[in-house]
């Protein structure tokens, strides 16, 4: 009676185990795991740029961190943890190469039993950023701050992740995948000569005319409590007001036949109305003989005058003798068709 009465209070201990907290004496089957993520970008096809500008790539920088709420759908359907903050690194004390993870700044464990998790991240905020009080889960709200100038990525996503049984023994996820989208429109500027004629041009600036930056994104997880047919979305309002910048990151440069880079580009943040522009042109200001120009470029013209979400508007911009040739496309950060540009002198 003794054996049985103490494996009794030991089985009770177990089962009121929250996700916080380790158990060290157990059988095998019974260790508790950490959950980890592995996070990744919406895939581009351009070298990745450092992390306060728009993230590229399939490359989460590992400075960067997340923030998570879960929901757990089975056996029991309730809030699992209402957000947390995950690095990389913080998984076990260690993390490298191909097997790295980012885990819980507090760490986070599977439940022992089987269950069915589904979890909502974002990363990469300036301002403020909370998850909903009540279902975390299922929406968070982040007021981003006016940031022409330190270019922050707002990203979010949604992942989940199963503990399932085979007799006595659980099985655990050793990772939750989560691909992350861009809240943003990231607007890029290449610059050439078209010959070495041109290549006594030097280009001072681009500034981006009556673009917005600041606002408020919501983040919806929708279907967060089945195991099919998840998604989540985002909407913004409360924008902030329209604004002329300049591209950040670049010194005035002579021109050269190969395509170069204007600092890093700018992050828009969609009006999301259609009767309104999300900006109106951007001004190519350069020198030639001696003499400044500028050159300004109309939004009407241009592929996404109403910037989307997640998508990459990409300016490349040609200098002949006589004409400036601007070709624009748009990538999903899908393809789309360019539209030209030439202005004459």
């Amino acid at each position: 009676m003794k054996k049985l009465f103490l494996f009794s209070v030991a089985a009770l201990a177990l089962g009121a185990c929250s996700n916080d907290e380790v158990i060290s004496e157990n059988t095998t089957a019974q260790q508790p795991k950490e959950i980890a993520f592995t996070p990744y970008a919406q895939p581009n096809t351009r070298t990745a740029d450092t992390k306060q500008y728009a993230i590229d790539g399939t490359t989460f920088p590992t400075d960067l961190n997340m923030y998570v709420a879960a929901y757990q759908v089975e056996p029991t359907a309730t809030n699992y943890f209402a957000g947390t903050q995950f690095i990389y690194g913080n998984v076990g004390g260690s993390a490298s190469g191909s097997s790295a993870k980012w885990g819980g700044a507090t760490a986070k464990y599977w439940p022992l039993s089987p269950c069915y998790i589904n979890f909502l991240a974002y990363a990469n905020v300036t301002g403020s950023a909370a998850f909903n009080t009540t279902t975390p889960a299922r929406a968070a709200k982040i007021t981003q701050t006016d940031n022409s100038s330190t270019q922050t990525d707002l990203m979010y996503a949604i992942g989940n992740g199963e503990v399932t049984q085979s007799g006595n023994a659980l099985t655990f996820p050793s990772q939750v995948n989560m691909q992350f989208k861009h809240a943003q429109a990231w607007m890029d500027f290449y610059v050439k000569a078209n010959s070495s004629v041109e290549t006594g041009i030097t280009v001072n600036s681009i500034t981006l005319k009556g673009a917005k930056y600041a606002g408020t994104y919501t983040i919806t997880h929708t279907n967060y409590d089945a195991k099919a047919s998840q998604s989540v979305a985002g909407a913004w309002s409360s924008l902030g007001s329209a604004k002329d910048v300049a591209v950040p990151g670049w010194t005035a440069a002579a021109l050269t036949q190969s395509p170069v880079h204007v600092g890093k580009g700018l992050l828009v943040v969609p009006d999301d109305v259609a009767s309104t522009n999300d900006w109106t042109s951007f001004v190519i200001n350069y020198t030639w003989d001696g003499k400044t120009y500028n050159y300004e470029y109309t939004a009407p013209d241009a592929p996404g005058a109403n910037a989307e979400q997640a998508k990459h508007y990409v300016f490349n911009i040609t200098f002949k003798l006589h004409e400036i040739f601007v070709a624009a496309t748009v990538l999903d950060w899908t393809d789309a068709s360019a539209t030209n540009i030439t202005i004459e002198d």
